[in-house]
């Protein structure tokens, strides 16, 4: 009977001993986060397999076992429903835990309300020296709030709106201007449509012509600016040097492959710089880039992009998403993935190791540093959508220059 009291006792002891083990060893033992989750725009990686999304695994590989975090890419579309702002709006409220940490967006989506909505504020997270790397592209990823100017976006890549010519022109150098469009007797391709509000490669010209950008969301009309536009638009078509078809082109994609194939003509198309890019890597034909000809050619452009913004609220993982991406900005990588993908690097040092040889560098560098903007959907009121109309008007034949622009200012009054 002793015997046995004393075993179990013994048992009981060893339990308690293993017990507190166990509580010591929980105490001690911290679980691993779980992993930052990152979503890619699909249109910018696409492919697991390439030489892209490789260089961005070796590097996030060092990142997560210097920080022991695992990192989870998705790749999801963009512009469309199930796209990534598409999702971020419909899961804030119903599924927060199925969003990003994380996520790179174009810049076209990145509207104040959008961002003061969905995204949360990058103020305070990065090192002031990265800040300054940045230079004159901080703006990319700003808006504004009651109390100032807050930063909601990391500026990543640039992608700048230029022109592309097959064949040399007599005006030596990159500043184009209309004229120099009818001395070159040169076809003129560019994405005239628009589902709604104005196409860039017309806003540019505008902007050069002395119009100005929305205020406070609303965009006013000069007469000036739109009548010397849409006097452009006039003599090309009745020189027959723009495409009859060029209301259908949503993208320099649509007429792509036409203007390769046709590289023994005289064209000059609207591209953006990370399709020039590309075609100069991977088409076997001799390309030149220029600005988009503007009344006065004085080398202004469209500074469209990519930038990362938050969207998870939880501190902890705000940290930890603000150390990722300050990773993703080191120098070397930023250049060699940003020449991978046939953009442009948002830290101005960069341009340099990013562009490949043969490129003008004082041609990129001098778009980017007089780039604005691009218009964004669905913004500056009435305005866009009625210069956009007498656009439309002038290709089809329907009125001149003077028509269209009394019209617009006829219909813009009476709003």
């Amino acid at each position: 009977m002793i015997r046995s009291c004393a075993v179990i006792l013994i048992f009981i002891f060893l339990l308690a001993l293993a017990g507190t083990s166990a509580q010591e060893d929980s105490v001690g033992f911290e679980a691993a986060p779980p992993p930052l989750r990152v979503w890619l725009p699909a249109p910018l990686i696409s492919d697991e397999s390439g030489i892209a999304f490789q260089l961005l695994s070796e590097h996030t590989a060092a990142f997560s076992l210097g920080n022991d975090i695992a990192i989870e890419y998705r790749i999801k579309d963009v512009g469309k429903v199930g796209g990534i702002m598409s999702t971020i709006r419909a899961g804030k409220d119903v599924a927060p835990a199925a969003l990003p940490d994380v996520t790179l967006i174009r810049r076209r989506d990145f509207t104040p309300s959008q961002a003061r909505q969905y995204l949360q504020s990058l103020e305070t997270l990065f090192s002031s020296s990265l800040l300054n790397d940045l230079d004159y592209g901080l703006e990319f990823g700003q808006i504004a709030l009651e109390t100032g100017i807050a930063l909601y976006g990391l500026p990543y890549l640039y992608d700048v709106l230029l022109a592309v010519h097959t064949q040399p022109l007599q005006r030596p150098g990159f500043r184009l201007t209309f004229d120099d469009v009818f001395a070159n007797d040169t076809t003129f391709l560019f994405p005239a449509a628009r589902t709604n509000g104005l196409n860039q490669t017309f806003y540019l010209q505008y902007l050069a012509a002395g119009g100005m950008s929305p205020h406070d969301g609303v965009m006013s009309v000069d007469e000036a600016a739109l009548s010397t536009v849409l006097q452009f638009y006039e003599d090309l078509v009745r020189r027959e040097l723009v495409a009859p078809d060029a209301l259908t082109f949503q993208s320099p994609a649509a007429y792509l492959t036409d203007f390769i194939n046709h590289a023994d003509r005289a064209q000059l198309a609207v591209f953006r710089a990370s399709e020039f890019l590309a075609m100069l890597d991977q088409q076997n034909t001799s390309l030149m880039a220029a600005q988009v000809p503007t009344a006065s050619g004085g080398g202004q452009s469209i500074r469209d992009g990519w930038l990362w913004v938050l969207v998870t609220p939880d501190t902890s993982r705000q940290n930890i998403s603000a150390r990722y991406l300050e990773w993703m900005m080191e120098p070397d990588f930023h250049a060699n993935f940003a020449r991978a993908l046939y953009h442009l690097p948002t830290q101005p040092a960069l341009l340099d190791s990013s562009l490949p040889a043969g490129v003008d560098r004082p041609f990129f560098a001098e778009l980017l540093a007089q780039a604005t903007l691009p218009l964004p959907e669905n913004e500056g009121g009435t305005a866009p959508r009625l210069m956009q109309e007498a656009l439309i008007h002038i290709l089809h034949g329907d009125a001149t220059a003077v028509e269209a622009t009394k019209q617009v200012l006829s219909q813009f009054s009476e709003r």
